[in-house]
């Protein structure tokens, strides 16, 4: 009986054994590796600023550009001159854009002789484009007599966000 079960124990094991070596056989490790980068660029910026009309006896100032920001000092002389400056936006990235947002304000309490208005900007701006968009500076030609305040401020904000794929 004792010989039975050694012999059973003995089976047992080289069956396992070969189940072991048959699975083995029969199984395949697979090892994945990977690996992702983001290749695309945000680069939607100014890249430039100039007057591009300023009559006799005004002054367009030296205006100034940083990749996110505009400033100008325009000086107007008399009723009906104005003065136009030319803004160039690119996209100097490989994702492309849309306007989400334009918005400006005149100040609060300055006067109304002076009128500022602008051009439409291009709702798209796909990599590689760039747009152009006028400041217009006015001295408003109905006016009677001069102000004792004589100037009035603009602040804008442009935003150009991702454009969706439709």
């Amino acid at each position: 009986m004792r010989r039975n079960k050694i012999i059973i124990l003995i089976v047992f094991l080289a069956t396992l054994l070969l189940m072991a070596i048959g699975y083995s056989l029969f199984a395949t490790d697979f090892t994945i590796e990977g690996n992702a980068e983001i290749t695309g660029e945000w680069d939607v910026r100014i890249t430039n600023i100039k007057a591009t009309q300023v009559p006799e006896g005004c002054s367009a100032g030296t205006p100034t550009f940083t990749e996110n920001y505009i400033s100008f000092s325009a000086k107007l002389n008399k009723p009906g001159d104005e003065i136009i400056y030319e803004v160039t936006i690119e996209n100097l990235g490989t994702i492309d854009a849309k306007l989400q947002t334009i918005l400006f304000t005149e100040e609060i309490g300055g006067i109304e002789e002076i009128n500022y208005t602008t051009s439409e900007l291009k709702q798209e701006l796909n990599a590689g484009e760039s747009t152009t968009f006028n400041i217009m500076v006015t001295y408003v030609k109905n006016t009677e007599s001069i102000p004792s305040v004589k100037t009035k401020t603009l602040t804008g904000l442009i935003q150009y966000v991702q454009k969706e794929d439709a």
